[in-house]
C-alpha cells in the first residue's frame, strides 16, 4: 500500500471531509490519529477504520490551543513511532456582513481556520525536522481563498491566509524533505453544508462545469495523492477540487 508504515494525523476528522480523509489514508496503509474536539465522534471513526482492518487511534484536540496541539503530535509519535503525514482539516464558517460582524466572531473564524492551521503546521513541522526523514503536510484551503463570497468575509480572509501560509512553509521546510501543499474544495456535500439554502446551492452549481457538488471522497483522493510518494516533487501548490468552478464562470453557449 502507498502509505504503509506511515503515521498520519487528520484534524477535524470526526465528520465530513476530515472523516473521509482519515478513512482513505487508513485504507491505503496509514496509521491514522483521528483528531477532533468531538472525542466520541473521533472514536466512532476509529472503530470504523479498525473494523475494516486498518490502524487508528483517537485524540481530542482544540486546534486553537498550542499545548493541546503539541500533545496531539506527541501522542501520535508515542503510539506509532513517527509523524509522517499531517492534514489540517478542522475549520468552520458562518455568514455575516462585515459591517455587522461582532469582533469575537471574526476572531473565532480566524482562530480556528488560520491560527489552528499555523499551530498544527508548526508542531508537525518541528517533529518532522527532528525526525530527519521528511514528511507531508496538507492544508485544507477553499475556493473562498480566491473567490469573494457575500457575507463570507472572515472565512474568505482565513482561507486566503491558509494559501499563503502553505506557500511560505513550502519554502521554509523544503530543505528538510517536507512538502507542504493545500487542497481547495469547492461546494462539497458534508453535514456542515446540508442546511445550505436551495437558492445558494443552485446559484453555486450553475457555475460548476462538472454540474454537481463535490463529495468528500473527491477531496480525500487529492489529499491521498499529496500525501503519497507520487507527490514527492509537488511543493507549495494548491489543488482546487471544485469541478472547474475556479476556472471561471460558465458562459452561454452559442
Amino acid at each position: 500500500m502507498e502509505l504503509e508504515n506511515k503515521s498520519a494525523i487528520v484534524t477535524g476528522s470526526a465528520s465530513g471531509i476530515g472523516l473521509e480523509v482519515a478513512l482513505t489514508l487508513a485504507a491505503n496503509g496509514g496509521s491514522v490519529t483521528v483528531a477532533d474536539r468531538n472525542l466520541s465522534g473521533a472514536e466512532a471513526v476509529v472503530r470504523q477504520i479498525t473494523e475494516a482492518g486498518g490502524t487508528a487511534r483517537a485524540a481530542e484536540v482544540n486546534v486553537t490551543d498550542k499545548g493541546r496541539v503539541a500533545g496531539m503530535v506527541e501522542g501520535a509519535v508515542a503510539a506509532f513511532g513517527s509523524l509522517d503525514i499531517f492534514v489540517n482539516v478542522a475549520g468552520f464558517g458562518f455568514n455575516s456582513l462585515i459591517v455587522d460582524m461582532a469582533e469575537e466572531d471574526w476572531d473565532l473564524v480566524l482562530d480556528v481556520n488560520l491560527k489552528g492551521q499555523f499551530l498544527g503546521c508548526q508542531a508537525a513541522g518541528r517533529r518532522m525536522i527532528d525526525q530527519g526523514t521528511g514528511g507531508r503536510i496538507v492544508n485544507i484551503a477553499s475556493t473562498a481563498a480566491n473567490n469573494a463570497r457575500y457575507q463570507g468575509g472572515a472565512y474568505c480572509a482565513a482561507k486566503a491566509g491558509v494559501v499563503q501560509l502553505t506557500r511560505v512553509l513550502a519554502l521554509e521546510l523544503g530543505e528538510f524533505g517536507i512538502t507542504v501543499n493545500a487542497v481547495g474544495p469547492g461546494f462539497t456535500e458534508t453535514p456542515a453544508t446540508v442546511e445550505t439554502s436551495d437558492e445558494y446551492r443552485t446559484n453555486f452549481l450553475a457555475q460548476v462545469p462538472a454540474g454537481r457538488s463535490g463529495r468528500p471522497t473527491d477531496i480525500a483522493n487529492a489529499v491521498l495523492f499529496l500525501a503519497s510518494p507520487l507527490a514527492e516533487y509537488v511543493n507549495g501548490q494548491v489543488i482546487y477540487v471544485d469541478g472547474g468552478y475556479s476556472a471561471g464562470k460558465l458562459t452561454v453557449r452559442g
